[in-house]
Parts: C-alpha cells; structure tokens; sequence
C-alpha cells in the first residue's frame, strides 16, 4: 500500500514557528499509483454496466480500465424500474420517472405521495448508453467462462450453478404487458400504477401496472406470481378487461409488447467464485425474491464495493443484510406458494396502512427490527403464523 500526503504550511500565531498540518491524504493500493483499476465483467448485461457506472462515480473516470466479455454487443429490450434518490450514479440513464404512485384493491384505489423519492424508469439501452457516454469501455465478443488474471477484479454477470443457499421455494414472477396509445388524454402522467389487484386472480396472484409517458400512452402489464407462465391469451384476457374496465377506454392501439420472467426463490447463490472473482446482479443473489427487483440493489452493492475497495485496496464481496430479511421473503414466498388468495389483501394492508416510504425502505432492507415490528403489526397475522408453521 502507497500513502500520499499533501502537506500545508501553517505559521502559529503564538510564537510565529512553523508548523506542517496534513491537509490531505490519499490511500492507493500498492503497485497501483500509475496503473488503473482494471475491471473485467463476465457480462455486459445492465448490473455491469451498472458496476461500471458507480465505480466511476467512487474511483473516478480516469483510474478505470473496464472490459466486457460477452457473446454479443447486442442490447437487450428490457426495462427496469426503481425506486429512490433521483441522484443516484444512473440517474442520469432514466426515461420517465413519477412522484406518485397508485395501488388498487376490491373498489379501492389509492394514491401515493413517495416524499423524497422518486419511482424512475429505464432501460438496458439507456443504461449502456449513459455508461458509453461517461466511460471507456472495451467490448469483447467471446464465452465468459472464468476471471482475467491481469484484472483488478472480475465481475461476474453468469450464474455458476454454486449455491450459498439451495432453493426451497422456486416459484417465477412473469409478465406481460402492451404499450397502449389511446383516442383521448386518459392518463395522469404524475402516477404510475404499482400494483392494482382489481383484476381476476384465479390461477396466481395478479395485478397490473401502469406507466403513463404521455397522457394517451403508457405501458398497461399484467404480472403474475405463480409456479409457471401463462398462455399469451390468459395475460390478455385480463389487460383487455382492465382496459375497458378500470381505465375505461375501448379507444386504443397497441403499439409495442413487453414480455418476461423473474425468479422468485429463496436460493442464494455463492458470490466468490475464487480470488477477485465476484457474482453480481441476478447470478450474485441482487433480486429481491419477493419483488423481482434488482437494479436499485445493484447500486448500493457497487457503492458499498468500490468504497471499501478505496479504503482497503482490496475487492471483497459486501457484507449481505441481516439475516431477518431473508426470513421474511420466505415466509412470504410461502404464502404466496400455499395461500395466493390472502396476497392481495396483504400486499394492500401493508401499502395502505403503513408510511410508503417506511415501506420502500423496508423492501430495500433498510429498516429497523422497530420499524418491522411495526409493519408487521399492521398485516392480517394469520397467514404468516400458518407460513411459520409449515417451515
């Protein structure tokens, strides 16, 4: 390890001696004052280039060497949501964004102020695009089979089949959704949709989300929670009628579809593969089993990473959170496994009941042991005492 100091020169006041303060003083991993940091992805999905994004932030765009190994410079047509600060490292990357968001249950409907926090909108080409923009990036086509022994770390995107923690509950979180253009301005564009229950929930539990761009598009998705996908026309069936039903228009083209899958699992996989070879993303355990989201868990792992690689000169996998967080999404995927009838009720007790930014932060794992005892207290008990109960 390398220390500079960057020395100042004070005159006392008292007896005019010279005295030297230390007014700065950086820590640089040794052999690594004239090198940058090399980082080489197994990957170049959205969590690397989200990595890469936040490491610039906290290392700097001039100490960076970043290399993506793929099997294609192909970008992905996804899109990804996230709740939080509007002043994160990909923030910049985001395509709309809601202060509000609505929930929807039986013949309630509810919206939400998120306070401080904003529900943002991206996608896989807007997050690439803002990390070409701000980084030099080397792409490279190939299999992405193991590390780069020249590299500072390796990050890894792939799963390689090592579990922490094998699955004891699998189920998938599936969706599928059309980009609607409609006759007349039917859309208030201040209010996304989060979870709005009002639809038919035989076969899982279902809600539709809603994310207006303008105030006659938005994108109008029917997602599941279940054990398996869907036929195309069982999504349909019910984003036509909430179409007609809730957003009360017949009037409409559709203009694009979305479709995808989630894993809901309590598996954890084993994020050091070997020395400076680390999981990240989905194949390091980053989505949340209950929610499926990922990309707002990926920042805050790169941060607390990169800072720590700062002080210490060393990369390490961070430290997870505690443990309780990975008790509750359990006892939840068991309900919505055993009881998907009681979600919806539960979803809407713990939104309505509860602050909506007590409730982010929750599902961020970001709370107190009080603040749970207080969320919990809110919820219908019974179901999480049967999910006790089964184990």
């Amino acid at each position: 390890m390398v220390i500079v100091v960057d020395c100042g020169l004070l005159i006392s006041p008292v007896d005019n001696r010279d005295k030297i303060t230390i007014v700065n003083m950086t820590i640089f991993p040794s052999g690594t004052m004239n090198q940058p940091t090399s980082l080489h992805f197994l990957g170049a999905g959205v969590a690397a280039h989200v990595y890469a994004l936040v490491a610039r932030d906290v290392l700097g765009p001039h100490s960076l060497h970043i290399t993506m190994l793929d099997r294609t410079h192909d970008v992905p047509d996804r899109t990804l949501c996230v709740w939080g600060s509007s002043s994160s490292s990909i923030s910049a990357a985001a395509v709309a964004q809601w202060k509000y968001v609505r929930l929807g249950y039986g013949d309630q409907s509810i919206a939400l102020d998120l306070g401080s926090m904003v529900y943002s909108q991206y996608t896989a080409a807007s997050i690439r695009a803002l990390a070409d923009e701000r980084l030099v990036v080397s792409r490279e086509i190939g299999n992405a089979t193991g590390p780069s022994p020249e590299a500072s770390v390796s990050l890894d995107s792939c799963d390689r089949g090592v579990d922490l923690f094998p699955a004891t509950i699998s189920l998938l979180q599936h969706f599928r959704g059309w980009r609607i253009r409609t006759s007349r301005a039917i859309f208030d564009m201040e209010v996304a949709t989060m979870m709005d229950f009002r639809v038919d929930q035989s076969h899982g539990v279902c809600f539709v989300y809603v994310l207006p761009y303008a105030n006659n598009e938005a994108l109008v998705e029917c997602t599941v929670f279940s054990t398996s996908i869907w036929d195309a026309e069982q999504y349909e069936a019910r984003l036509k009628d909430y179409i007609a039903n809730i957003i009360g228009t017949s009037g409409y083209e559709i203009i694009a579809t979305e479709v995808g899958v989630i894993p809901m699992t309590d598996r954890v996989p084993e994020r050091l593969h070997g020395p400076s070879w680390i999981g990240i993303g989905t194949a390091g355990g980053l989505t949340k089993p209950t929610t499926g989201y990922t990309v707002a868990r990926c920042v805050r792992d790169a941060e607390r990473m990169m800072e720590a690689y700062q002080r210490t000169g060393e990369f390490a996998v961070p430290a997870p959170p505690p443990g309780r967080f990975r008790w509750y999404d359990k006892l939840l995927l068991r309900i919505i496994r055993d009881e998907p009838q009681e979600v919806p009720s539960i979803l809407w007790t713990l939104f309505s009941r509860n602050p909506i930014e007590k409730i982010l932060r929750f599902l961020d794992e970001e709370t107190s042991i009080t603040d749970e005892v207080q969320i919990f207290w809110s919820l219908p008990w019974r179901p999480f005492l049967r999910a006790i109960i089964r184990g």
